[in-house]
């Protein structure tokens, strides 16, 4: 025959057993759902701060782009004087000094021009700055002979034609300048004036600094970041072959072409490479250029997989320390879960409120946790379910459905000789003569006009809209003491809004009070003679209006 010692250890041995398995097991779940969401958002978050900073890097060239653009534009009275030689001369020769002050101070520089159209001026006029190869010193160049290139040969010309076509400022895409033998970004202003095209000015910044600084863009012990166009053209990978797309070598990811264009600022994208599954996050930089951050799931899910590894064995471990020594520890640990059980079975039964013990430093508290954020999760949500049962969409007062659980409340003071309250009925009149001449927006904006007007008169009192045009409100302690004074207050405010100039301004209201008696024995009584009371100040205002 089996000891009740050794039946009561191994009862608790198994109740703790599947309880570790149970309740373990819908925590490694949310922490795993909680984990995983948590890991794509910090590669979204560390995408767009990289992000942010790049383009601080490169808006300083546009803004002194700008700032020079602006101050030259201005020197320049009309067209017709750009033919006078000694104009032209001394428009460069301050535009010169002005654009190389600005360029000292611009960071990551390796180029600024101006140049005038050579069909406006005696001879071509322009100056070209640029750094002189294996050198950071930025001397002045011979300018480029636009006459012996094609338009289209963007290597040499690009940054003249490609702003002039546009008829904007442009970033250039990434391009080997061959006039400066560097691979570089480009930010160009076309000058017009009276439509009429007469000069551009630029800056370049050499790309091998913007992908100096995404090289040390290293999320994840192998993730990296790499830069494309946003039509998805690679600029820099550490891998992949610059010119050509993400759609050629990445499985699965077809339509990231598509997909850039709104990717931007989202968490992340799922995709495999080399039949790896990896996330990716993505960051529009003001050049038009998407900075793509990519790192391996079995990475960003480690920290989950380790969490999971060392909850299985503290379990396990837990399991073998309360096996030899549950004699000793079975009160205190069968107390906390018996507790837990009875919160769970509450929470079974939609009580959400349970009292949970103290979580300890032990499985048992992690268990505790677990039910804490649960249970907080679930009393928002019903919170959130409740506000949306009770409330009115309309006019956000409490709606028929929260009139009708008050009067229960009402009922039961009743019941107990303590009920002190009256109702207030009221029905927007011209309702409906409103919707039909100006549209239900306009008679929308009336009730909630009405409403508005009840709720600032009666502001110490639950307001109700129990239907269409009808609201009600309960009366009680200050508000009910003072029931004629508010009522006085309702009738001025109604009476000067009449002098408003649109219909749907110019607010009527029937009303009626009716206050709870001893003979009541329901608020459906005193509901109804507030209703009569209602509808006899209706006929008294339509006996008004036919005079």
């Amino acid at each position: 025959m089996q000891s009740i010692r050794g039946i009561f250890l191994r009862l608790n041995l198994i109740s703790i057993l599947l309880c570790v398995i149970l309740i373990g097991g819908v925590g490694l779940f949310s922490l795993s759902v909680i984990q995983a969401s948590t890991s794509r958002d910090i590669l979204s978050l560390t995408c767009r701060a990289e992000g942010q900073a790049l383009d601080d890097s490169i808006s300083s060239i546009k803004d002194s782009v700008d700032l020079f653009c602006a101050m030259t534009d201005n020197r320049v009275p009309s067209l017709a004087i750009l033919r006078d030689q000694s104009f032209v001369d001394d428009l460069f020769a301050v535009a010169e000094m002005d654009f190389g002050q600005i360029a000292r101070v611009t960071h990551g520089v390796c180029a600024y021009y101006f140049r005038t159209a050579p069909e406006l001026t005696p001879k071509p006029e322009g100056f070209f700055y640029g750094k002189e190869p294996g050198s950071d010193l930025i001397v002045k160049q011979p300018l480029t002979d636009l006459s012996i290139y094609d338009p289209s040969d963007t290597e040499h010309v690009g940054w003249y034609y490609q702003p002039q076509v546009a008829g904007k400022p442009i970033w250039m895409e990434p391009y080997y300048n061959k006039n400066l033998d560097i691979y570089m970004v480009s930010y160009v202003v076309p000058f017009y004036r009276n439509g009429v095209f007469w000069a551009i000015a630029g800056m370049d910044i050499d790309f091998d600094v913007v992908i100096d600084r995404v090289r040390t863009i290293n999320p994840y012990t192998t993730g990296y970041a790499f830069l494309c166009s946003d039509r998805g053209i690679i600029h820099y990978h550490p891998e992949l072959e610059i010119g050509s797309t993400v759609t050629d070598y990445i499985d699965g990811l077809d339509s990231l072409q598509e997909a850039l264009s709104v990717l931007d600022g989202q968490p992340t994208f799922g995709y495999r490479y080399k039949g790896v599954g990896k996330t990716i996050a993505c960051y529009s930089l003001q050049n038009d250029m998407k900075l793509m951050l990519a790192a391996p799931n079995s990475e960003i899910k480690a920290p989950m997989v380790a969490l999971f590894r060392v909850i299985v064995l503290a379990a396990i471990l837990f399991c073998a320390v309360v096996a030899v020594l549950i004699v000793h520890i079975s009160n205190r640990i069968t107390h906390p879960l018996e507790s837990l059980t009875q919160a769970a079975r509450k929470i079974a039964d939609g009580n959400l409120d349970v009292d949970l013990p103290d979580p300890s430093g032990d499985e048992v508290g992690i268990l505790t946790r677990s039910f804490e954020v649960t249970v907080s999760s679930l009393k928002r949500y019903v919170a959130s379910m409740n506000n949306m049962a009770f409330t009115d969409p309309l006019t956000q007062v409490k709606n028929k459905t929260a009139y009708d659980r008050a009067a229960l409340g009402l009922q039961k003071d009743m019941a107990e000789g303590s009920a002190e309250y009256a109702l207030v009925m009221c029905d927007l009149n011209n309702l409906k003569r409103i919707n039909d001449a100006y549209g239900h927006e306009r008679g929308d904006e009336y009730i909630v006009r009405c409403c508005n007007l009840i709720c600032d008169v009666f502001k110490r009192s639950p307001v109700f809209r129990i239907g269409g045009d009808e609201f009600v409100v309960i009366l009680t302690g200050e508000s009910y003491a003072n029931r004629d004074a508010l009522m006085a207050v309702l009738n001025r405010e109604i009476e000067g809004s009449l002098s408003a100039e649109q219909p749907w301004q110019r607010l009527s209201i029937a009303k009626g009070v009716a206050v709870c008696e001893s003979a009541d024995t329901t608020p459906d009584t005193v509901f109804v003679r507030a209703d009569e009371a209602m509808y006899a100040d209706k006929r008294r205002m339509k006996g008004q209006e036919a005079k």
